[in-house]
């Protein structure tokens, strides 16, 4: 079964990690690693929504609209 992939269920692991290292199932060092992946997750989310807002943002005189957006970027073969 495939998991949702949303700020929820980023929250939901986050809640269930701390819940078993509680408990005792969980170590500290895992549970830095599972909040680390979270804030990653987070960031590459919060970098993708100000790429969208600036993309979407164009500017111009009256009815002549300039974009000024940045084209994707290529990263080429690492």
């Amino acid at each position: 079964m495939k998991k949702n992939r949303d700020s929820k269920a980023i929250v939901d692991v986050l809640f269930d990690e701390l819940e078993d290292l509680r408990a005792g199932k969980s170590t500290p060092q895992a549970s830095r690693a599972v909040a680390s992946l979270a804030n990653s997750v987070c960031s590459v989310s919060r970098l993708e929504m100000d790429y969208a807002r600036f993309v979407s943002d164009q500017r111009g005189d009256g009815d002549k609209k300039v974009s000024y957006a940045l084209k994707s970027l290529s990263l080429g073969n690492a």
